[in-house]
């Protein structure tokens, strides 16, 4: 019984709304009605009164003719107002035949032919014999004719969940300024209300869409056809124009912009009255925009903003997935044509010793009576001989200094030229040698960053396979909601993949000096998708502003890390990194340079930073890898070389993927015991063909990773696995500076290398 009561008054109060609702909405359309009508064209003419009664729906045609009727009864210029009564009566007749059939009743066409018509008819029923209100006649009807199109277009929007599109929002724009043009007529002491609201409504738009220049436009014209100085219309359009351009820098500067863009068309005109006239209404405009509550700014901000773009179409993906795969095809082979062609072209192009053999005989022993001897009779013993004083070339030795063995200077009979010779030719051949090798490593470097770009592609294309899902629905709640916090969305998208794991994208336009809180976004987002998410990501890039959220896991990962550098200077050759990629795993990434100080710290920083942006960015291990390697191996000419050592965590279902490449063994505690992953491959930039040494192991809470560089390790693993095993605690931070602070005082061999230690221990999610 309690119950029913409940629900009746319920009930009630919801009755009492939905009047007051619509009580609202017929007050609305009579003050709509009222303006529209008294809005003067040259102060002769009054056709949107009309166009609004034609257009209006057949629910509110009462008051919008009502409001009509009071506005031509009062008209503002001098007119025969009879005639307006006239067509107006005439205007609701039809619009009451036609609400029967309800499909015309709305048609913007029908609407702006009935506008159209009958003022038309009326006007030049009224103007007989009078050219002159003939021609106006005609022209009122035309303006009849298009504002009954641009309104019906207006109502015929309806409700708006994501923003409106360019049509549908120029009818708007038009619409609000054929009601302006009823209360410019209005102005107390030489300033235009007008002009003061159309200044406000130009902000708000140029606010959330950009589109002042538009709005501007349209707001000039509507001034210059209520008979407004046309200085005060061109001040509208050239600051809308500059406001749309300001408007990303926020609401004061697009402020300052619109009335000094204002100032400066109104000083043209030269008539400082108006340009008074001008910079109070701009002030006054620009005051209400600021005085306009944030509730109703953002429910603006929803109606104006663009619609945000979404990833629904199961086909699309599989477009892209596809497009991805072909084009990682076309570079494989372009890789393979490349290498080919490369191959052809040393084999026809690669200097010969031969060509040094010749260069001597021809330069050195052209002419000599012992030269036949030499080359054909006993060829062999020269060729040695020749060899013999390239060892010297080899070793140093200057061109006056080449000398060949007893043998060859007891028949020689130009020793010193063939010397000099040797000298000059071999240098040419070592030097070509030199340059054909670079360019083949080089060539080399160019194929592996072909291959690593296709295997990128790849990646791409498989990630992208691997979601499951878009849902539509749910990424139009998000870009609404967000709008809520003025976050205007240019895109999202909302995917479940195979494991039913949500993750949400957004891209945003860059705005300066805009701050994200991360809470209310988070929490925007969980309320629509009525799941919970970890913390957004959150990166700017190309004036983009890229978040990503995933839904919770149920690990997480308290992480410490710990360093002492050997260098005097306090300068680390290890470098590191921590990080979430947005879609539940937990990366760490470690690298540690050749030797220590500062050079080892660029190695360091360069192997850790690129690898990090590269799994930032989602490309897989090894195609990373591949890129790293090539950057290392020709960053400089000097030898330069650095560890990596990758550690994964699935926070979903605590899987997690150790890689290594030429890395320092990590410890897992799992279950109370450690166990050590070592690695037997190379670290990067010393060969181009290097990869990963991967394991793989499942952790649940409670467990430890203990990742480091290979000065913790000098003493061995042994005493590290017993420290961690007797590791009580549940700080990273601590168990990570005892294992540093142990190895240092462990060391024994008089060698001092940079200790870092990086630990991690597995957590139950709160």
């Amino acid at each position: 019984m309690k119950e029913s009561v409940k629900d009746r008054l319920n009930l009630g109060e919801i009755k009492v709304l939905d009047i007051l609702k619509e009580t609202a909405k017929q007050a609305l359309s009579l003050g709509a009605g009222f303006l529209m009508a008294r809005g003067a064209v040259f102060g002769e003419i009054m056709p949107f009164g009309l166009a609004f009664a034609a257009s209006v729906p057949t629910d509110y045609l009462a008051s919008a003719a009502f409001g009509c009727f009071i506005g031509y009864l009062v008209p503002a210029a001098d007119s025969d107002y009879f005639r307006y009564l006239a067509a107006l009566f005439a205007v609701v007749a039809i619009k009451a035949l036609l609400a029967f059939i309800t499909r015309l009743a709305s048609r913007p066409l029908l609407c702006s032919l009935t506008a159209g018509i009958v003022t038309c008819a009326t006007g030049l029923v009224s103007s007989v014999g009078d050219i002159r209100a003939s021609v106006f006649a005609v022209a009122e009807a035309v303006l009849a004719f298009s504002g009954a199109y641009f309104i019906s277009k207006t109502f015929s929007v309806g409700s708006v969940k994501n923003g409106l599109k360019g049509v549908d929002l120029a009818c708007l724009l038009i619409s609000v300024n054929m009601l302006l043009v009823g209360l410019m007529s209005f102005v107390p002491g030489g300033i235009s209300i007008g002009i003061i609201l159309a200044v406000s409504f130009i902000l708000l738009v140029s606010r959330f869409s950009g589109g002042g220049a538009v709005c501007g436009i349209v707001s000039g014209f509507a001034a210059a056809l209520s008979g407004a100085d046309l200085t005060a219309a061109i001040s509208l359009c050239l600051a809308g124009l500059i406001c749309g351009i300001f408007s990303s820098f926020g609401k004061y500067a697009q402020i300052a912009a619109f009335i000094g863009a204002a100032l400066v068309a109104s000083a043209v005109g030269g008539n400082l009255a108006q340009s008074a006239a001008i910079l109070i209404e701009s002030l006054f405009g620009s005051a209400l925009f600021l005085m306009i509550p944030k509730s109703v700014a953002m429910r603006s901000g929803k109606l104006f903003s663009p619609p945000t773009k979404t990833v629904c179409e199961n086909s699309m993906k599989k477009m892209v997935t596809m497009r991805l795969n072909f084009a990682a095809g076309a570079l494989n082979d372009v890789s393979d044509t490349v290498s080919s062609v490369a191959r052809e072209l040393s084999r026809i192009n690669s200097p010969d010793f031969n060509w040094v053999l010749h260069g001597v005989e021809q330069e050195a022993c052209s002419g000599c009576s012992l030269c036949t001897a030499c080359w054909e009779t006993r060829k062999a013993d020269t060729v040695s001989d020749i060899l013999e004083m390239v060892k010297s070339v080899r070793e140093g030795a200057a061109a006056d200094a080449v000398e060949g063995p007893d043998a060859f200077l007891g028949r020689c009979l130009r020793p010193s030229r063939v010397g000099q010779a040797v000298h000059k030719f071999y240098s040419d051949y070592a030097s070509r040698m030199a340059a054909e090798n670079r360019i083949s490593d080089v060539r080399s470097v160019v194929s592996e960053q072909f291959n690593g770009i296709s295997n990128m592609l790849k990646d791409m294309a498989a990630e992208l396979d691997r979601e499951e899902a878009f849902d539509e629905s749910t990424a139009l709640k998000i870009s609404e909601a967000l709008k809520n916090i003025d976050i205007r969305a240019d895109e999202c998208s909302c995917s479940i993949d195979r494991y039913g794991r949500m993750t949400v994208e957004v891209i945003s336009k860059t705005v300066n000096g805009t701050k994200y809180n991360r809470m209310k976004l988070l929490r925007q987002i969980e309320v629509c998708c009525d799941r919970d998410f970890e913390p957004p990501v959150i990166t700017e890039s190309a004036g983009k502003v890229f978040i990503t959220l995933t839904e919770r896991a149920d690990l997480t990962l308290d992480t410490g890390i710990y360093q002492i550098p050997a260098s005097p200077s306090g300068i680390s050759g290890d470098a590191y990194s921590t990080f979430l990629d947005g879609k539940g795993r937990a990366f760490m990434v470690m690298s540690d340079g050749m030797g220590t100080g500062g050079r080892a710290a660029v190695d360091g920083a360069m192997a850790s930073g690129l690898m990090t942006r590269l799994l930032k960015a989602g490309f897989g291990y090894d195609c990373s890898l591949n890129i790293l390697n090539s950057a290392m191996l020709f960053k400089s000419t000097d030898e330069s070389l650095a560890t990596i050592d990758i550690g994964c965590v699935d926070l979903f279902s605590g899987r997690t993927d150790m890689l290594k490449a030429g890395a320092a063994p990590t410890i897992v505690r799992r279950n109370g015991k450690c166990g050590v992953a070592k690695s037997t491959s190379l670290p990067v930039g010393i060969l181009r063909d290097i990869g990963f040494d991967k394991a793989t192991v499942k952790l649940r809470a409670g467990d430890i990773i203990v990742m480091m560089s290979d000065g913790v390790t000098g003493e061995g693993t042994d005493w590290i696995c017993a420290e961690i095993e007797a590791w009580k605690e549940k700080d990273a931070r601590h168990l990570a500076e005892h294992l540093a602070h142990c190895a240092k005082r462990r060391r024994t061999d008089n060698h001092s290398d940079d200790i870092t230690v990086m630990a991690a221990i597995i957590e139950k999610a709160v």
